[in-house]
């Protein structure tokens, strides 16, 4: 790949970013910065399951259940840095907000 190549495809990485989809009125494809207790993800993981609407079926919960925990067995592997790859999440977020929510 030559370098005029590279600039061009990290200006439309850089592009795709900028350009968020709001799902009322939120920027749900931005992570935030910060850090969480284990006690205060706990808490937070109990108010989300028990504040769920009749939409959200069992079996939709089941792969977003799946989804947790791949996401948080990948973030505990030796040598896997999630802010290393932050924009690729955000990216792959994104992808699926849009593909999903029309």
């Amino acid at each position: 790949m030559k370098a005029k190549e590279l600039r061009q495809l990290i200006r439309e990485v850089l592009k795709e970013q900028e350009e968020e989809v709001d799902v009322g009125d939120k920027k749900a494809t931005k992570l935030k910065t910060g850090a969480m207790s284990a006690s205060a993800r706990t808490k937070a993981s109990r108010e989300r399951i028990t504040s769920t609407s009749d939409e959200f079926t069992p079996q939709e919960q089941k792969i977003v259940d799946q989804l947790e925990n791949f996401i948080s067995d990948l973030a505990a592997k030796e040598g896997v840095d999630l802010l290393k790859h932050r924009a690729f999440l955000e990216r792959a977020m994104k992808l699926i907000q849009q593909k999903m929510v029309k």
